[in-house]
């Protein structure tokens, strides 16, 4: 298996023991390798006099903190990590390609070139790979580029010998869609700041399939760059819109745009002058949101905006959400913290009032503890508002800031279900009795969410007493309980969920008799058995009352609940896919508390 950049071309038969180059970035498996995987990295460049691969891939240990590790002395617990610039020299080929190979463990991973080549007057120059097909804004426009600090990112799958939930995870949201038809795109749209300075531009994700004229607007996050970033870092590293295709495609959230920008407007300088957070937010409410609003098929309400930002970015939020507390319903806040007064905190509730309001705040684990973030989300608490945070193994990058926005928009964001419910709304049964009943859920979503749930039963007594993953409850003979509760809940949205009552009632002083025979007493495998219930009530008079409610067979396996007609049922039992014994048939009754439920029937079948 591999990732490559650049497409492989064959090699001519007479040549086609030497495999050709690939450029760019390359991730094979190698079983030779500790994570299982080992990135190639080629660039061609005959002028060159010096090139070194670049890029956040030192390794930091949860056990030893700043102690940093070479890609080769990766271990469990160890994770690519940003603080410190990883450099390893490139060897040269007659041809003028420079390669270097390293192990890699799994997720969107930064990296980047240092070019010496006079040929173009470049002495330590830090490029992205020619060959990346990630998009970028045209010319020397980023500001990245202007302060030579650029970077991309290689694609590494997981492993099974890496034994790492988080970096599983990572690999299934972070890498490429493997179907191109589920990905959306990227591009970066030039627009004029709100102090009039024009040759600036705006990163742009519209989801897979995106409809300008879809009845719904889509809904839309605003996400902004730490100090020394731009309007690429959300798009690489920190990966969305790769995280963002996995995820709709898994129907984790409703398809959304999302919209980057450069902050780096404020006079010429390449410091922190340059990136005015006051300015930022006035220019991304007054500017960006109405230029947005025009030209895309966007939401122009706050429940369907949300702004997120990394280190700067997030601490431009406090600028944001002081200035404009009823434009964004949703706030991330990614290794940087709103600064925020008592009187913020107060004259932010006092403007959004009883409307909905949810702020994010974490970090990575080699940044420090949740203290400060843990407060912050306290004071919103405070005033009603929901607040979570949530720390990732990272440094200060965007490594880090791609997890935490995973978190942000899967667990967080809107996540397009409406509402959910559970058919029947209730059901009557008989205690006494191991009882069965299916129950179904119907989830209104928007389009592309999932609908899946997870059921759950509450009130029971007895342990016995449980419900299936398709909504198939079983009622313990020994269950006590006199109701209980079923609930449906979405996978996607925990905090929607719908719910039926089942009321258990004791039974009457009528008894039943159960007769049931099944014909004939054995079959071959895979021939049907017919089996014919009749359920009478015991009764002093000289016609025997008609039972009503349902039966529940079981055979082989396999339960059926069948309604009584007239006190009768006919019920088919297959045998396919059983083996050659005897099986017992089990018969209950339940679903009309007059009478009491008899025992169970068992009758020997017998497969051949």
């Amino acid at each position: 298996m591999s990732l490559g950049a650049g497409a492989i071309v064959s090699a001519p038969a007479a040549l086609a023991a030497e495999p050709a180059i690939v450029e760019g970035a390359t991730v094979t498996a190698d079983p030779n390798s500790p994570t299982g995987y080992t990135g190639k990295f080629v660039y061609r460049n005959p002028n060159a006099t010096q090139v070194r691969l670049a890029g956040d891939l030192t390794l930091l240990d949860l056990n030893t903190g700043t102690t940093r590790y070479q890609p080769e002395a990766w271990q469990p617990g160890r994770y690519h990590a940003g603080g410190t610039e990883f450099l390893r020299d490139m060897t040269r080929d007659s041809n003028g390609y420079w390669s270097v190979s390293l192990p890699l463990h799994a997720g969107g991973l930064s990296y980047w070139y240092r070019v010496w080549d006079p040929t173009q007057g470049w002495v330590n120059k830090r490029i992205w790979d020619p060959a990346s097909t990630n998009p970028r804004p045209p010319g020397e426009s980023s500001f990245r580029v202007r302060n030579n600090d650029v970077l991309d990112a290689v694609y590494v799958p997981y492993a099974e010998k890496q034994n790492d939930p988080v970096l599983k995870a990572r690999a299934e949201y972070e890498l490429p869609m493997a179907d191109p038809s589920k990905r959306g795109t990227v591009k970066y749209i030039p627009y004029t700041t709100i102090l009039g300075d024009s040759g600036h531009y705006l990163g742009v994700y519209l989801p897979a399939n995106y409809d300008p004229n879809r009845a719904e607007p889509y809904k839309v996050a605003y996400l902004a760059h730490g100090i020394f970033g731009d309007e690429t870092d959300f798009m690489v590293p920190a990966n969305v819109p790769n995280i963002l295709d996995n995820m709709t495609a898994r129907g984790e959230i409703e398809p959304t745009v999302v919209v980057t920008m450069g902050n780096h407007f404020t006079g010429t300088s390449l410091g922190f002058a340059s990136y005015n957070q006051t300015n930022a937010a006035n220019n991304l409410v007054q500017t960006i949101l109405p230029l947005i609003e025009r030209t895309y098929n966007v939401s122009t309400k706050r429940a369907g905006r949300a702004y997120a930002g990394f280190s700067y970015g997030g601490m431009t939020g406090a600028h944001v959400i002081r200035g404009y507390p009823t434009t964004f319903a949703f706030y991330g806040h990614f290794s940087g913290n709103p600064a925020l007064t008592t009187q913020d905190y107060d004259n932010v509730a006092a403007a959004v009032g009883d409307e909905d309001l949810f702020v994010f705040l974490g970090n990575g684990v080699f940044e420090g503890n949740l203290n400060a973030q843990n407060a912050i989300a306290n004071n919103f608490r405070a005033r009603g508002y929901a607040a979570q945070t949530a720390q990732v193994p990272g440094a200060h990058d965007g490594m880090t800031a791609g997890q935490l926005f995973t978190i942000f928009a899967r667990d967080h964001l809107w996540s397009g279900v409406d509402s959910v419910s559970v058919t029947p709304e209730t059901e009557n049964l008989t205690q006494g009795w191991n009882w069965v009943k299916q129950f179904t859920a119907q989830v209104s979503t928007n389009e592309g969410v999932s609908g899946a749930v997870t059921w759950s039963v509450e009130g029971a007594a007895s342990a016995a007493t449980t419900i299936s993953a398709d909504g198939r409850l079983s009622v313990a003979a020994d269950e006590t309980a006199s109701s209980l509760t079923v609930v449906a809940t979405s996978v996607v949205d925990p905090t929607k969920s719908g719910s039926a009552e089942v009321t258990l009632t004791p039974p009457g002083t009528t008894g039943v008799v159960v007769k049931a025979k099944a014909a004939p007493a054995s079959v071959v495998r895979g021939g049907t058995f017919t089996l014919d219930v009749e359920l009478r009530a015991q009764t002093q008079h000289e016609k025997a009352a008609t039972v009503t409610g349902e039966i529940t067979v079981t055979f082989g396996g396999t339960t059926q609940v069948v309604a009584l007609t007239d006190g009768a049922a006919v019920i088919e039992l297959p045998t396919a896919g059983l083996s050659a014994g005897n099986y017992p048939v089990h018969v209950a009754y339940s679903g009309d508390p007059t009478y009491a439920p008899d025992a169970a029937v068992h009758q020997q079948l017998r497969v051949r």
